[in-house]
């Protein structure tokens, strides 16, 4: 501002000088004075509000693009998070996963083993039962074989007392039954 003052007063001082006592003189000294006044006052008007408004505006701009540095930081923090969680949860799936396919392949083995141990025991009963019963029958085939025998033998010895022909047929008769 000073040194604004001090141009206009040199310029002010030239224009006297050069002016002599003419109105030529007077004019431009009052051009010059007015064109001071107007500088001043636009000095004035530019400290006093322009000055400021711009400050604040720079300041309001500054705060904007540290606000929007600490947003995009915190974004970008964020994203990484998320990016991670994203990792443990694919991490997780995939052990999930395997686990779960190793569960049913030991239920499916386990399953399959029960399988073949209730098979063996149904087979050895069957096995068993069928052995009983052919020891049942067998042993009903002597009876029937015995009965039917001594019936034969009852009947022969009816029909021919014969000792030497009896006992040649009970002989024939338990050979064929042994």
């Amino acid at each position: 501002m000073i040194r604004v003052l001090a141009g206009a007063l040199m310029i002010t001082g030239l224009a006297f000088a050069s002016g002599g006592e003419g109105g030529e003189g007077n004019i431009m000294l009052w051009k010059t004075v007015n064109t001071l006044i107007l500088v001043a006052g636009l000095y004035f008007i530019y400290q006093k509000w322009i000055s400021p408004a711009l400050e604040k505006r720079r300041q309001n701009v500054a705060e904007l693009v540290n606000e929007a540095k600490s947003l995009k930081e915190e974004s970008e923090k964020n994203l990484r998070e998320a990016e991670r969680k994203l990792e443990e949860a694919k991490m997780k799936f995939q052990e999930t996963l395997k686990i779960a396919r190793e569960t049913a392949e030991n239920e499916r083995q386990q399953a399959i083993k029960e399988a073949e141990e209730i098979a063996n025991r149904i087979k050895k009963q069957a096995e068993e039962t069928i052995d009983v019963e052919i020891k049942k029958a067998q042993n009903e085939l002597r009876k029937y074989a015995v009965h039917k025998a001594i019936e034969i033998s009852e009947k022969l010895v009816k029909e021919s007392v014969n000792p030497d022909i009896e006992r040649e047929m009970i002989k024939k008769t338990l050979k064929s039954l042994s």
